[in-house]
């Protein structure tokens, strides 16, 4: 099949303009389930937001069920207060990079109206010599959406607790696409994509395709989905992070154009003792399937980082689970690049994969 890049190109742009941060992803919740609705055996939404679209029925007793997922929420800001003068006082929802922020370009959606903004930063002819080089803390910026008074602001429905974005943008040279929430749109629009591939074809396993919610906000809102499906295995899909940058030349090998990525370690540390370490048959089963098709992979191991899986690997009796996903530059910052080419092999392998998967994989320990 020759890759139709400007396709996954049109479906990114779509999802990637839907403002929806955590908790708030109603926007993305309706437009996969449009896209969806011929493909699927049954689609439903659960009462936090996930949509879980079981794709076939396998008639078995116990089927062999596989759940693969990636989340749709993206990460930003929070109104905390709307000062006298109309400028706004933000918190994070989520891990915003604060070093990223001053003058970045927001966006809030208020009942279909959208507003832009900024966040403010001190003129550079007026910064003193100690300032110049400061990362101000979340709590100490502010946004200017040009209100002239807090009751203007009122009035547009701005209020604490108001979700606030990072602007909109898009474009693209060649198969590298740049955009905001390309983390973790693009794990959306593989799903939709498999899907689209997937729908006449006889699988050996019960599908499950999850969209799910609030992964930027504590990694717990795929949590009932995971309990209502209770998968034999899962996969999760998120970004890996690229470390061809020159910032970042020689703490990794994962580069842009190099192939979808497989999980091999992952653990956030700082309190939340999170992370995955991926079942080994199952890591050497990837791999095996990957070197038959001729697709490359890139092992990543991070410190740092955290996916979907962290916690949802220990529900129910405790579920074989694996990282796979797709190589981005700049994480979390405004805009940030990933390659469609890694995105397509990540496509394939996932179609391969699933062929494989029946009552007769091994993934036992011991």
């Amino acid at each position: 099949m020759i890759p139709d890049y400007q396709k996954m190109k049109e479906v990114l742009r779509d999802l990637t303009s839907c403002l929806a941060l955590s908790g708030y992803e109603d926007s993305v919740i309706r437009y996969v389930k449009e896209r969806l609705a011929g493909a699927a055996e049954h689609i439903q939404v659960d009462a936090l937001g996930n949509v879980i679209v079981r794709m076939n029925r396998i008639q078995a007793e116990n089927p062999f069920r596989v759940m693969v997922f990636a989340h749709m929420d993206e990460l930003g800001l929070v109104v905390t207060k709307v000062e006298e003068s109309g400028f706004l006082r933000l918190e994070r929802l989520g891990g915003i990079p604060e070093k990223s922020l001053a003058g970045t370009t927001l966006l809030i959606e208020v009942e279909g109206k959208r507003w832009n903004g900024i966040v403010g930063t001190k003129s550079h002819h007026v910064t003193k010599q100690d300032e110049k080089y400061k990362v101000l803390p979340v709590n100490e910026i502010y946004a200017d959406f040009g209100f002239r008074s807090k009751q203007e602001a009122l009035d547009a429905g701005i209020s604490p607790g108001t979700p606030v974005g990072y602007a909109r943008q898009f474009f693209d040279n060649g198969s590298i696409v740049f955009g905001n929430t390309l983390d973790n749109r693009v794990g959306c629009l593989t799903l939709l994509e498999l899907a689209d591939r997937l729908q006449h074809t006889e699988l050996p396993c019960e599908l499950y395709i999850v969209f799910s919610v609030q992964e930027e906000f504590n990694l717990r809102g795929v949590l009932p989905a995971v309990r209502k499906i209770n998968p034999h295995l899962a996969i999760t899909l998120d970004i890996t992070i690229a470390t061809d940058t020159p910032d970042l030349k020689g703490s990794g090998d994962i580069r842009l154009g190099g192939g979808p990525s497989l999980g091999m370690y992952t653990f956030h540390g700082r309190g939340t003792l999170g992370g995955l370490i991926p079942n080994p048959k199952l890591v050497k089963h990837v791999q095996k399937i990957a070197s038959e098709q001729e697709i490359p992979l890139q092992q990543a191991v991070f410190m740092g980082i955290l996916t979907d899986a962290s916690f949802s690997q220990l529900e129910n009796d405790g579920i074989p689970m694996i990282d796979l996903g797709y190589p981005a530059r700049y994480t979390h910052a405004p805009v940030e690049a990933v390659d469609l080419q890694d995105v397509e092999q990540l496509i394939c392998l996932l179609e391969k994969l699933l062929l494989t998967f029946d009552q007769n994989l091994d993934l036992s320990r011991g």
